[in-house]
């Protein structure tokens, strides 16, 4: 009956591969188990379905169709648009990074007792560096912390962080509901995927990074985290790693973000008053279980549209700081025009809720104006006044 909606469907490396299974519609993407399939519950609309299990459980999937039946892509959460295929993409010269197991952890009675032990000092901790000296792998121990449902974990490169600040030096991309972009702290309650945040140099590597992890359950009941890690692939190759610190924080102001403008939850937590840490833990890049798994993706748009707007920033003469955007002074010419109709459906296919204005004042002055989520303005305010500051140095 759903044989219609069967196929491929992508969202740029993303992969979700929609099949019949036993006259029930499902969805899996790379690495989830047999048996952990998302199901697709039909509803009284054509062509919609609610999800059940998986990482987008409650949220509603929309397949879309040419007037002779033929499948062209799919909506999910009113915010994920993925483009059909009816075979699957070939396979990419970079390992891709996604799929990933999680190692198996055997817990017996002895590990456990050592990690309650440890447990205790956690929960009475104050900041303090803890010292971990117990003969298990140290992703064992943030597993089991994990598994109280007490903890925010956070990786940072800097092992000294005292206080967590909501002000925020990265954005999101591609983020239209709004949870990747808020003036907080994020972490998350899982205890892998942090470590890679701890121990991936960012110093090191131009463009973005990916990176998440699904939760799948099966009709038992049992759940398995699917993870994702990939960096810019010119960097594969160059062992961009460092020591780094992961942080136990306490769960109490964070609220977990929605997954999609449509529902469901994501596993970012965000906090928007600062916290305190209860302990650090230091970790090596050997401590991360994915590190020889991490994939390679192709950032040449993004490494585009940085030099763009480092062009847009290095020709503003002044700006105005609003709320919610910022207002930018330009040292005109007809090439920055060019610039800037080349900036703006670039900028808003990574950053689609943000907003642009380009002003002309006759015989006075050219202004652009953006506007957009919290994150990504406190990251534009930054880079202009870096570099209005660096024009008040030069005039003396």
């Amino acid at each position: 009956m759903w044989q219609h909606c069967e196929g491929y469907f992508s969202l740029d490396t993303f992969l979700l591969d929609v099949r019949l299974v036993g006259g029930q519609l499902t969805a899996s993407s790379p690495g989830v188990p047999e048996g952990y399939e998302v199901i697709l519950q039909p509803t009284a609309v054509p062509n919609t379905f609610l999800l059940q299990r998986g990482p987008l459980a409650g949220v509603t999937a929309v397949f879309h169709h040419t007037a002779d039946g033929e499948p062209t892509g799919l909506t999910i959460g009113d915010e994920f648009e993925l483009s059909y295929s009816a075979t699957p993409p070939p396979d990419s010269e970079f390992p891709t990074g996604q799929g990933l197991l999680p190692p198996e952890m055997v817990l017996d009675m002895g590990k456990e007792a050592d990690f309650a032990a440890l447990l205790d000092e956690v929960l009475s901790g104050d900041g303090r560096l803890l010292t971990y000296t117990l003969p298990y792998p140290k992703h064992e121990f943030l597993r089991y912390l994990a598994a109280q449902d007490l903890f925010i974990f956070h990786g940072s490169p800097k092992a000294d962080i005292a206080e967590f600040s909501t002000r925020r030096t990265s954005m999101e991309l591609n983020d239209k509901s709004g949870r990747g972009n808020v003036q907080g702290i994020y972490g998350t309650h899982d205890g892998l995927w942090p470590l890679f945040f701890a121990v991936v140099d960012r110093d090191k590597i131009t463009g973005s990074i990916r990176n998440g992890v699904q939760f799948y359950q099966n009709d038992a009941g049992d759940e398995v985290g699917v993870y994702h890690f990939s960096i810019n692939r010119e960097w594969l190759n160059k062992e961009p790693w460092r020591s780094g610190t992961l942080y136990v924080l306490p769960r109490q102001t964070f609220r977990q973000m929605p997954m999609t403008a449509g529902g469901g939850l994501s596993n970012e937590w965000v906090s928007e008053v600062p916290v305190r840490p209860l302990v650090r833990i230091a970790v090596e890049p050997e401590d991360f279980p994915f590190l020889a798994q991490v994939g390679g993706h192709d950032d040449s748009a993004l490494t585009n549209l940085s030099v763009l707007g480092e062009q847009i920033t290095q020709a503003t003469t002044a700006a105005d700081f609003g709320a919610d955007g910022i207002n930018m002074k330009l040292d005109y010419s007809p090439d920055l025009g060019e610039t800037i109709l080349q900036y703006i459906p670039l900028a808003q296919k990574f950053i689609p809720t943000a907003r642009f204005v380009l002003r002309f004042e006759p015989q006075t002055a050219v202004w652009l104006e953006m506007i957009g989520p919290p994150a990504v303005m406190q990251v534009m305010r930054d880079r202009v006044e870096k570099h209005l500051d660096s024009l008040l140095v030069a005039s003396g």
